[in-house]
C-alpha cells in the first residue's frame, strides 16, 4: 500500500495500510495535525480505498468506484466542509472541483463558514439508509467548525454508529474538538512535511524549477497546501515589501500610518497574515545570523539568497529586542484572525517595531 498521491506522512500511511490489509477499520478517524500538510487529501485516498471494487492494492485508481470517488460522484461518498448555509449547489460544486485539481488546496470563498446543524441532520438522515453499493464513508473536513448544535448531532451518530459507514474527521485545532467526540475516533496524528518533502512535491505537481521549489518550501515551513499558494503570489515583491516595512517602521507615525493604508489597498487579508509570516520569518533568520554569524554557509537560514541585504541590517543596530518583536508579531496575526481592522494591526505592529529596533545612529 502507496497512498502514493500523498506528500510524506509514512506512519499515517503505515497505520491505514494495516487497516485496510488487516480489514479492522474503526468507525470513525481523526486525522489531525498542522494545516496543509495532507490531512485532507489522506482522508479522500482513504475513502476511496474504502470504496475500491478493484483487486489487488486500494485505492485502485482505475475501478468505477474510485474514479467516481475521486471526482465526488460516488452516491456512498459524503464530503462536508465548512460553508454558508445560503452557499449556492454551484459554489459547493466549485470547491470540491478543486479538491479534484488539487487535494492539498481546496478553494475557500467564504470568510469564517462553520458546518451546521442542518448538514449533520442530513448526514443523521442518511446513515439511517443502507448503502447503495454496500459501504457509505463520509469526511467532515476542519470538524472543529462544527456549530455547538451541530457537533452533538455528530455526537449522537459516533455512539451508536451505523455498521456500514466510516466517519473521517479532519482538524488542524482539534482542541475546538467535544472531548467526547475525540474519545469515538481513532486518532491519526501528521506531522509537518519536511522542506524536502514539499520541495519535491512542487517539482513533481506543479513543474517549479528546483531552486524556487528550495526557496518556496524553505518559507512554507513545512506547508505544502501554503507553498502551492505562494506560488500564485508575487514572493519577491513580498519579501521586498518586508524590507520596505522594516524601513518605514523607524520612520515617523505618520509615515507609518500612511505606508499602512497604501500597503492595505493592496493586500488583501490572507495575503497580510502571509506578510506579517515573512516577517516572522525575516526575524527569525537574523536572530539565528546574530547568534551564529557561521550560519550564512549553512541551510539554517531561510533568506538565504538575501543574506548581504540581513547582514547589513543586523549590523545597524545596536540591539533588536527579539523576544518582544517575536511576541508582536504572533499577536498580529492572532488579531488578524480575530478579525480586527487591518490597519490598526498593522500600524500598532509598526510603531512595536520602532520600539523593538534600536539603531546605532544611522538610518537602514
Amino acid at each position: 500500500m502507496s497512498f502514493a498521491q500523498i506528500i510524506g506522512q509514512s506512519r499515517p500511511k503505515e497505520i491505514l495500510a494495516r487497516a485496510l490489509q488487516t480489514g479492522r477499520i474503526p468507525h470513525a478517524y481523526l486525522f489531525a495535525g498542522p494545516a496543509g500538510v495532507g490531512k485532507e487529501a489522506m482522508a479522500i485516498e482513504m475513502a476511496k480505498a474504502l470504496l475500491c471494487s478493484g483487486s489487488g492494492d486500494k485505492p485502485c485508481d482505475g475501478c468505477s468506484a474510485c474514479r467516481r470517488a475521486g471526482r465526488f460522484g460516488h452516491p456512498d461518498f459524503f464530503f462536508l466542509f465548512p460553508m454558508p448555509k445560503s452557499a449556492a449547489v454551484e459554489e459547493e460544486r466549485e470547491v470540491l472541483d478543486s479538491l479534484v485539481r488539487d487535494p492539498y488546496v481546496r478553494k475557500q470563498p467564504w470568510a469564517s463558514p462553520t458546518i451546521g446543524i442542518e448538514r449533520i441532520r442530513e448526514l443523521r438522515r442518511v446513515s439511517s439508509l443502507k448503502p447503495l453499493e454496500g459501504r457509505r464513508v463520509v469526511i467532515i473536513a476542519e470538524a472543529d467548525k462544527m456549530t455547538p448544535e451541530a457537533a452533538n448531532a455528530l455526537l449522537k451518530i459516533l455512539e451508536e454508529p451505523p455498521a456500514d459507514m466510516q466517519i473521517i474527521l479532519t482538524s488542524s485545532r482539534d482542541a475546538g474538538l467535544l472531548p467526547t467526540i475525540i474519545s469515538r475516533c481513532q486518532r491519526v496524528d501528521f506531522n509537518l512535511l519536511t522542506n524536502a518533502e514539499v520541495a519535491a512535491a512542487l517539482v513533481e505537481k506543479k513543474s517549479v524549477p528546483e531552486e524556487q521549489a528550495r526557496l518556496v518550501a524553505r518559507i512554507a515551513q513545512g506547508n505544502y497546501r501554503h507553498a502551492a499558494e505562494l506560488l500564485e503570489e508575487n514572493l519577491q515583491e513580498r519579501r521586498n515589501l518586508v524590507i520596505e516595512a522594516l524601513r518605514i517602521s523607524l520612520k515617523d507615525e505618520g509615515t507609518r500610518i500612511e505606508w499602512a493604508e497604501g500597503v492595505l489597498d493592496e493586500l488583501d487579508k490572507r495575503e497580510l497574515r502571509d506578510f506579517i509570516s515573512l516577517m516572522l520569518i525575516w526575524f527569525r533568520d537574523a536572530l539565528v545570523l546574530t547568534a551564529n554569524p557561521a550560519a550564512v554557509a549553512s541551510d539554517q537560514l531561510v533568506n538565504v539568497d538575501q543574506i548581504e541585504v540581513m547582514s547589513k541590517f543586523v549590523a545597524a543596530f545596536s540591539e533588536i529586542r527579539f523576544e518582544g518583536i517575536f511576541t508582536d508579531l504572533e499577536k498580529s496575526i492572532e488579531m488578524l484572525d480575530r478579525n480586527v481592522h487591518p490597519t490598526l494591526i498593522l500600524v500598532v505592529m509598526l510603531g512595536r517595531l520602532n520600539r523593538n529596533l534600536i539603531l546605532k545612529g544611522s538610518a537602514l
